[in-house]
């Protein structure tokens, strides 16, 4: 997995500091949003950031229209540099948008399950995605030159320095990309607890899911105000 440099919300003037603080860490960086100029969804390496999705639902839409973009566009050439896809999935968003239902409902049941779907979706978006990429489809396409999308676990806005690196340590699986704000990923390498790859629970998840559809919180389907699918 790869730690990226989350900076869309950070001055212009304080990116590079952050960035040459990090410099033996980071592997790519999510540039500040200027006022004014169009947003293009790409990173510093040139990375297209697609989403956000916040639940399976959103995803399998998002690979569906990826696979068609990458049946249709002809075969790569050997100059020709593919231009990787990473699909945002952003775990403090999806816990706000389930917090808040749980509130509404109120209770000490409720209160409970707070700050528990974020981490529950992203097992189990990144067992889907894996499982999208073994299909026949997937495969011709990445042996015709195209690049696998993989999941980019965004840990801002709504979350601390100290929830931003807990995030990081719950989503670190192989294959894909961690973007900490500068705070968030200071803290996660102060840390230094981090001994391998997160293991997928997804017994876990399906359990946190099941307890959310008793109080009528469908993950599967969760919408929330985002980006255009492509940015």
């Amino acid at each position: 997995m790869a730690l990226w440099l989350d900076c869309r919300r950070t001055p212009p003037e304080a990116v590079a500091r952050s960035r040459a603080e990090a410099a033996q860490t980071v592997r790519d960086l999510l540039l500040p949003v200027v006022e004014g100029a169009p947003a293009d969804g790409l990173t510093a390496n040139g990375t297209v950031v697609a989403g956000p999705v916040h639940g399976p639902a959103a995803l399998r839409r998002l690979m569906r229209g990826l696979l068609s973009q990458a049946s249709a566009a002809p075969a790569p050439g050997p100059e020709d540099r593919p231009v990787a896809v990473a699909v945002e999935y952003s775990v403090p968003a999806v816990d706000a948008l389930v917090n808040a239902g749980l509130d509404r409902i109120g209770g000490c049941e409720a209160k409970a399950m707070r700050f528990r779907a974020g981490v529950a979706g992203a097992h189990l978006l990144y067992d889907m995605l894996r499982r999208d990429l073994s299909s026949p489809a997937w495969a011709r396409a990445v042996a015709r030159g195209v690049p696998a999308p993989y999941l980019l676990w965004s840990t801002t806005p709504g979350a601390g320095p100290d929830r931003g690196a807990e995030y990081a340590e719950q989503c670190l699986f192989p294959g894909t990309a961690v973007a900490l704000s500068p705070d968030a990923l200071r803290t996660f390498v102060e840390r230094g607890a981090v001994t391998g790859p997160t293991a997928l629970d997804l017994v876990e998840a399906r359990r946190v899911v099941g307890i959310l559809d008793w109080f009528g919180i469908r993950l599967d389907t969760l919408v929330g105000a985002q980006a255009p699918t492509t940015r």
